[in-house]
């Protein structure tokens, strides 16, 4: 059973990561010398982290880089972020979500396809491979997620019966079975991840190959670490907390920690094996609720969507400053928005996630198709990734809707706006 890290473990992670680090040095600088308490030290400013998280001249790191692995993990158009290990990090990042993907239910024997993107998204397909190598059961079959007919031809010859992969690459495959690969074929397990996976989607996949398993992977990040373990039978969204290597803390509205179960918070992790680059207290970008009372080991956490940075369209994320810099950069074109504000909500239908952005004008009826195709094309220019996703079928069309400012979605309890409203998961 995994434990908590002790008291002492964690107060000498923040005195190493004050001394060693510049950026954290002046970011804690008004911290008491010596506090052990986490919730004494504020939450990372995302933005700050990543300005001073440079490639040249890095204020992150703890010491110089002379060993490890890189990753390119994303980021806003033009500002990449890139996340790095030590091989000693990187191997107990990848042995600590393994020993999770065993308890999850992998078995010795199960011949497991890795459908995860390599190429642009590179980190997830290394991540897993190395993960499922960690578990010490299975056999790995490094396939990647971009060539259909390749995956199904090795699906066909090595009788593959368990996939690791994103659920749109899944219902892409289901497509183009043939009689008699759904006749021959054995699914007994799909292992998602990068996406939620939903009821329909679930639906199509037993259809096809009933008794089938489908299960989270886990959920990790290439910034941050590892995050949750699925366990076998656990409901879509659920997961453990991975005690021995992490803090996992959420967050109401005012930034004070929720111990309560059922109330929703944003997500913040604290990695104790992360020393070159620390991660202490960073903001992951999903909200989360609490199902076990505080003090059960291995918590159970229900994940419920994205938060303001960015919302989760299949398997890309749409950043709100994109999107901002697409709407100012139309208005300075000549492309009269009246922009007043805008938020995104996302939906699921049809196996597929979809997104409306809705830009609150002064006069909603005055806008005509033209314009609106102009937001799209804005979008989808910078963000490209979402055109390519939209030519192999894999989202819904970016849909635009203009509306009086009064009619966008708010806090209830606050009246703030709310950036990204995420349907999927009511």
């Amino acid at each position: 059973m995994s434990s908590f890290p002790p008291d002492h473990a964690l107060g000498e992670l923040l005195a190493f990561v004050r001394a060693h680090s510049p950026f954290y040095k002046d970011f804690y600088a008004a911290v008491p010398p010596g506090s052990t308490r986490l919730t004494d030290y504020p939450v990372l400013d995302s933005q700050r982290f990543w300005a001073a998280n440079t490639v040249q001249d890095n204020q992150v790191f703890t010491a110089p880089v002379t060993e490890g692995i890189t990753f390119k993990s994303g980021g806003t158009t033009g500002q990449p972020k890139y996340s790095v290990f030590t091989h000693a990090e990187w191997r107990s990042f990848t042995d600590a979500f393994g020993q999770g993907m065993r308890r999850a239910g992998l078995q010795p024997g199960d011949r497991i396809g890795n459908l995860f993107y390599a190429g642009k998204l590179y980190a997830s397909f290394l991540f897993i491979a190395r993960s499922i190598e960690a578990a010490g059961v299975g056999i790995c079959y490094p396939i990647a997620g971009d060539d259909l007919d390749e995956i199904l031809a090795t699906w066909r010859q090595f009788d593959l019966n368990v996939l690791a992969g994103v659920p749109t690459t899944l219902m892409k495959l289901l497509e183009r079975l043939t009689p008699e690969d759904r006749a021959r074929l054995r699914l007994q397990t799909f292992l998602y991840g990068g996406e939620p996976m939903f009821e329909d989607q679930i639906a199509a996949v037993q259809a096809v190959f009933p008794g089938c398993q489908v299960r989270s992977i886990g959920v990790a990040g290439v910034d941050y670490g590892e995050l949750g373990w699925a366990s076998p039978g656990g409901a879509p969204g659920v997961h453990h907390c991975f005690d021995a290597s992490t803090v996992m803390e959420l967050l109401d509205e005012h930034g004070q920690p929720i111990e309560a179960m059922g109330q929703p918070g944003r997500i913040v992790l604290t990695n104790m094996h992360r020393r070159l680059m620390p991660i202490v207290r960073y903001p992951v970008g999903d909200q989360g609720e609490w199902l076990d009372p505080h003090g059960t080991p291995a918590r159970r956490f229900r994940l419920l969507g994205r938060t303001e940075e960015g919302a989760r369209i299949g398997p890309m994320t749409l950043y709100i400053d994109d999107v901002r810099q697409a709407l100012h950069a139309l208005e300075q074109s000549g492309t009269p928005l009246g922009l007043k504000d805008f938020q995104l909500v996302i939906t699921h239908h049809d196996r597929r996630d979809a997104c409306c952005l809705r830009i609150a004008v002064a006069d909603p009826g005055a806008q005509d198709a033209q314009v609106g195709q102009r937001v799209v094309d804005g979008i989808y220019a910078a963000r490209p990734m979402f055109h390519d996703l939209l030519a192999q079928s894999l989202v819904h069309p970016l849909a635009v809707q203009w509306v009086a400012l009064s009619a966008l979605h708010t806090n209830p309890r606050t009246g703030k706006l709310l950036r990204v409203v995420d349907q999927r998961h009511g």
